[in-house]
């Protein structure tokens, strides 16, 4: 019977990026901690876990480099030699060359540059020059230096061992390359008879004598992830056995269970003993989960207008019970795609150490929040913008040690990565105690770049977000580190890419702050429906403060600022979102309007709407997929009655209510009506690919 292991590969790699994540990260703790045995365990069983399955799914490589790390960690676990910085780098070095075969194995990616310089200098922590390429079951191993000693290992591995992912022979290739083995024997007591004989059961078992100068947990730890069925002992013997009583003897000697070593697998291992058992679900099915759940919401809704319009009941109990469950349903899917931010800020933590190291700075970096959990999705994408951020912070914003002590500071800079909900955002704010930023520099180089008009009267908080223009860069030299002008211009478009903002705050001789703000989900969000004339829009409900009516008398004019409105002691600007929408408003002119007051980045603006709809949970479709994104718009959503309805970025529509006070002609959602009556959703309720007659009409000018 042939086993295909394709998709057993596929989970090989994902499990050994999961191993390389959890070495770096101890990596890095250990060199703050360098005597901790329990971090030293930690990156041992990691570097073992990826050795034990590179051979098997045809990592040869992979597992020949792990196989040095594993001898080195060994010893250091054994306190041999001191776990110092010149060391930590060293195995950090590793952990890059590992990555780098691992995705040579995978992706038939160029070999890493650095592989055989670390494995150079590996084998210099190491006593043997042999320990990288283990010996074969039938060649001489020579005799270790050192004190000797002989040990007894049966191994009887489970008849079930296969299918956890066992391979015996893998087991018994490692014992071979701990020493010299004085004795082999098989035992195929338990093999049936032809015809009761499977192919996925394992029915053999062994017995070695081998002389080594490892101590009896280096051995133990070969049968480390040993399902607890599967019997691993180890038992020192005095003497070293003969020729002669290896012939007298050709079956599997008894153990002593008095005096043996027992090795099974951790609990934490064990299906059985695991209440918070995971499983692996591929990632592709997840989304169709979440999407397939989300047009039952879409249906439920749909049928619930369509009962109304009937019945003109609002609500059934019925109904409202399985909506009640749609709901609960929809939560949970979503639940499935969220997860902690920490491997995120991890990474961070070795692009500090590493970017530090390269220009001489001492750096104290610090996170809080890693606990903070986030669509998928947007993790896997926001780890470029981060790394940007970070390398800027360090490079540019952080002084040397002499500046700083000039400037009366520590000599170790800070530097702080925070991460923190508040409603349905996640918000992740990268700050430093450095320099800031030099506001006249920033204004002069962009006057220079013709990004800015000369005679152009910028705030403060301007000038500080021109360096997210393409190609701005302030240092006057190109490094290795910066000053290309491609790095915060990549933050800006990949956060908004994830419907996301991002913003900075600086203070001269203080330091700097960069705010995140982005969407907890990429699926779902709470929306108030809102009327403009024959159209809806969503406006998202956790950026709503509240809704007011007042007096067409109080809307006031202000120089340079437009229409505002003054509600209890606070001026706000008016948006009519009519005219920045260009949709048709009725010429009645009302006593009284409706506004929606709605808050994003501590700044309250007020949209001015003709009626509220009500509240309603939206699935997003995203625009961008079947087209491009347009300003002001984060998606679109299909109502119970079978409309699309646009779905409003909060953000995104104060950047065009600036835009069009400045230049009404400049703004591109005078489309926006139009892309409402292409975004028909078909029969299944999907939104419809837009045509490239549509394309086109839609990216030319207004």
């Amino acid at each position: 019977m042939q086993i295909d292991l394709g998709r057993f590969r596929a989970a090989f790699f994902v499990e050994a990026g999961e191993h390389l994540e959890q070495m770096e990260s101890a990596l890095l703790q250990l060199e703050n901690t360098p005597k901790d045995s329990e971090l030293l365990n930690t990156i041992f069983r990691a570097a073992h876990s990826i050795k034990g399955g590179s051979t098997t799914f045809g990592a040869d490589e992979v597992g020949r480099f792990t196989h040095v790390v594993e001898n080195l960690l060994e010893r250091l676990r054994n306190a041999e030699f001191d776990a110092t910085p010149e060391l930590i780098e060293l195995l950090l070095s590793s952990v890059d060359v590992i990555d780098g075969l691992i995705s040579n194995a995978r992706d038939d990616a160029p070999m890493p540059e650095q592989a055989e310089r670390v494995y150079a200098e590996l084998t210099k922590f190491t006593a043997n020059a042999g320990l990288g390429k283990p010996a074969a079951a039938s060649e001489a191993v020579p005799d270790l230096p050192g004190p000797l000693a002989c040990f007894q290992i049966g191994f009887v591995p489970s008849v079930n061992c296969f299918k956890f992912g066992t391979d015996p022979l893998l087991i018994l290739r490692d014992i071979f390359s701990l020493g010299t083995v004085t004795k082999f024997t098989i035992d195929d007591s338990r093999l049936p008879s032809l015809e009761d004989l499977n192919p996925e059961d394992c029915y053999l078992s062994w017995t070695v004598e081998l002389q080594t100068d490892c101590s009896p947990s280096t051995i133990d730890d070969i049968a480390m992830f040993l399902d607890d069925e599967s019997v691993f002992e180890v038992k020192r013997i005095d003497a070293l056995v003969t020729a002669e009583s290896a012939d007298a003897d050709a079956t599997a000697p008894q153990l002593d269970s008095t005096a043996v070593v027992r090795k099974s697998a951790p609990p934490q291992s064990s299906p059985r003993s695991n209440d918070n058992e995971t499983v692996r679900v591929d990632r592709n099915r997840l989304d169709v989960l979440i999407n397939q759940i989300g047009e039952l919401v879409i249906g439920a809704s749909m049928v619930e207008q369509e009962l109304f319009s009937v019945t003109g009941v609002s609500s059934l109990e019925s109904l409202s019970g399985l909506g009640k469950i749609v709901r609960d349903l929809q939560e949970m899917s979503l639940a499935l795609r969220m997860v902690p931010i920490a491997a995120t800020f991890q990474k961070m933590n070795r692009v500090v150490r590493e970017v530090a190291k390269k220009i001489g700075k001492q750096i104290n970096f610090v996170t809080e929040g890693d606990e903070t959990e986030l669509d998928k999705s947007v993790v896997d994408q926001i780890s470029d913008p981060l790394i940007h951020m970070v390398r800027n912070a360090v490079d540019h914003g952080i002084e040397s040690p002499e500046d700083r002590i000039k400037a009366g500071k520590s000599p170790t800079g800070v530097v702080k990565l925070r991460a923190f909900q508040q409603g349905g955002n996640i918000y992740i704010e990268l700050s430093d105690d450095g320099k800031g930023l030099n506001h006249e520099k920033i204004l002069a180089k962009a006057i220079e770049r013709n990004i800015v008009a000369s005679d152009a009267v910028l705030s403060e908080a301007d000038i500080c977000n021109l360096i997210f223009q393409p190609g701005f860069s302030t240092p006057d030299t190109v490094t290795d580190v910066s000053g290309r002008g491609v790095g915060m211009d990549v933050v800006r478009r990949n956060v908004e890419a994830l419907q996301g903002s991002v913003s900075v705050k600086s203070v001269s001789g203080q330091g700097s702050s960069i705010s995140v703000r982005l969407p907890l989900t990429l699926a779902i969000l709470d929306g108030l429906l809102v009327r403009l004339t024959d159209e809806v829009f969503v406006v998202p409900l956790l950026s709503v403060v509240e809704s007011v009516s007042i007096k067409t008398s109080e809307v006031k004019q202000l120089v340079g600022v437009g229409e505002v409105i003054q509600l209890r002691g606070e001026v706000l600007p008016l948006i009519r979102l009519h005219n920045l929408l260009h949709i048709q408003q009725s010429e009645h002119r009302a006593a009284s309007i409706l506004v929606v007051i709605v808050e994003d980045q501590n700044k309250r603006m007020a949209l001015f709407v003709d009626e509220l709809l009500g509240q309603q949970q939206v699935v997003i479709k995203n625009l961008e997929t079947n087209f491009q994104k347009v300003p002001g718009v984060a998606g679109a959503t299909i109502l119970g009655d079978g409309r699309v309805a646009l779905i409003l970025d909060i953000f995104g529509v104060a950047l065009l209510h600036k835009s069009f006070e400045l230049d009404s002609a400049s703004v591109l959602p005078r489309t926006l009506p139009w892309i409402k009556s292409e975004l028909e959703p078909d029969a299944h309720g999907s939104i419809q690919r837009f045509t490239p007659e549509t394309s086109a009409f839609l990216t030319s000018k207004p």
